[in-house]
């Protein structure tokens, strides 16, 4: 037995491993996946992941509380899996000369992470998403640690994130932490058992699960890009995966989801990064994964076909942006700068589902409105096709807040006005735009404004 911090930990050496297939893989795997022979890692992990072993084939955890060894014996794949395979619960911590990291089990299965690495904490995400600025962070830390509470559940307390987008960071979270160790040759291993409460549950993955992920996002980001040397290239579903989308999509992230659904087999890259309002590195490499998935293949078509659905969705965007910007200049030359309070309580009383739409645009700046800023925040708030109208009665709710802020504050025949130029604006689209049902919906958000101020 040795010691650390006062407390037993039985030994747990290659020794006590069984000389099997499965742990053959797990050790190889390890090795390529060091010498960033990322595809290899990637073939002897999921041969491992074909083995399933019994709890016989790896070594059980004694009934003893901890137990300890060292990365530069046991590859860490295999000290993961006698954890698994014993329904283990407690937490381990794996520590270098540089970072300490620690796992979370929960009855065998991985639940959680934590970091002393300040790049892999909650903060640095919520600031690298921009769903955060970086004094708003120190503020909220602050204010967390003053009441007591997690960061994130705080920010959700607080209105600032929804439970979902809490969950999807921490389990992004747990991913990114947990792959840089399979990379770590060195290092001490513990497990303590423990308690582990349900507020500490956010994912609940196997440990190849986090090792295929780490592969697969390991693979160099260049030999994808010689795939696609160019943002004309065209992807397709393929027809067997086309049958089940509905239920792929159900176990994609948001994003993932967003870009899967915009794949028809003639939207290029170029058009997917501009319908997505994302940058053209992320949006490759949710093509990458998707593609490792077997979700997508490269189309024999190179080239630029009319994306029908992004030149509508783009025009009536831009048309209530303008209808906003009427609104807000009206308001401007009355109220001057009590202005900026009037649309802040305006978005105060915005459901929280449309007030996602906005989140990290300048509504009350004089400047124009950020279009592609909110396509962002469609594709990550709203993946789902039957949600991209969402911006529709996000902006119909927004302008008949302001509208009702602008009769109390300057009455009914300026208001009134306003109300007349959306009409015109209104009037225009029915007499120019073609016939669609986007046009339709449009139209039917405009009809209700102008029906509220009949003249």
């Amino acid at each position: 037995m040795e010691k650390k911090e006062g407390q037993d930990f039985q030994s747990l050496r290659s020794t006590n491993f069984p000389d099997t297939k499965f742990f053959q893989h797990l050790s190889n795997g390890t090795t390529f996946f060091q010498n960033k022979e990322f595809e290899k890692a990637i073939t002897e992990w999921q041969e491992a992941a074909k083995r399933r072993p019994t709890a016989e084939e790896l070594p059980m955890v004694s009934e003893s509380v901890a137990f300890r060894s060292g990365l530069d014996d046991v590859p860490l794949l295999g000290l993961l899996y006698a954890l698994f395979s014993g329904a283990q619960t407690g937490v381990a911590a794996v520590v270098s000369n540089y970072a300490q990291k620690e796992i979370l089990f929960k009855e065998g299965w991985i639940v959680s992470a934590r970091t002393t690495q300040s790049e892999e904490r909650l903060g640095n995400f919520l600031l690298q998403r921009e769903l955060m600025t970086s004094s708003n962070l120190e503020d909220m830390a602050a204010r967390a640690k003053e009441g007591g509470v997690r960061l994130g559940t705080f920010l959700v307390k607080a209105g600032l994130l929804t439970g979902k987008e809490l969950h999807e960071l921490l389990d992004f979270q747990v991913k990114e932490i947990l792959s840089e160790l399979f990379s770590w040759k060195d290092g001490e291993f513990y497990f303590e058992k423990q308690s582990v409460g349900e507020e500490d549950v956010v994912a609940s993955y196997t440990p190849l699960d986090i090792a295929l992920f780490a592969a697969r996002r390991g693979l160099d980001f260049a030999t994808f890009r010689r795939m696609i040397p160019n943002n004309k290239i065209i992807f397709r579903v393929p027809p067997y995966i086309e049958r089940d989308k509905a239920k792929i999509m159900e176990d994609l992230d948001a994003n993932e989801r967003f870009i899967f659904s915009l794949i028809d087999g003639n939207r290029n890259v170029a058009q997917l990064i501009k319908f997505s309002g994302d940058d053209e590195i992320s949006v490759i490499n949710i093509l990458y994964r998707l593609v490792l998935m077997g979700l997508i293949k490269k189309s024999r078509d190179i080239g630029t076909y009319e994306d029908k659905e992004y030149g509508e969705v783009t025009r009536f965007l831009r048309t209530f942006i303008e209808v906003f910007r009427l609104v807000l200049d009206d308001l401007r030359k009355e109220l001057g700068t009590r202005t900026k309070g009037v649309v802040k309580k305006a978005m105060d009383q915005l459901a929280k589902d449309y007030g996602t739409l906005f989140s990290g645009v300048a509504l009350d700046k004089d400047l124009p409105l950020d279009e592609n800023k909110i396509l962002k925040n469609i594709s990550a708030y709203y993946p789902n096709p039957s949600d991209r109208l969402v911006f529709i009665d996000g902006f119909y709710a927004l302008i008949t807040l302001l509208l009702t802020e602008m009769v109390n504050i300057l009455g009914l025949p300026l208001t009134k006005r306003i109300v007349a130029d959306i009409g015109k604006v209104r009037w225009d689209i029915y007499r120019f735009y073609t016939d669609s049902p986007i046009k339709r919906k449009v139209l039917e958000a405009f009809d209700k404004i102008v029906a509220q101020y009949p003249k």
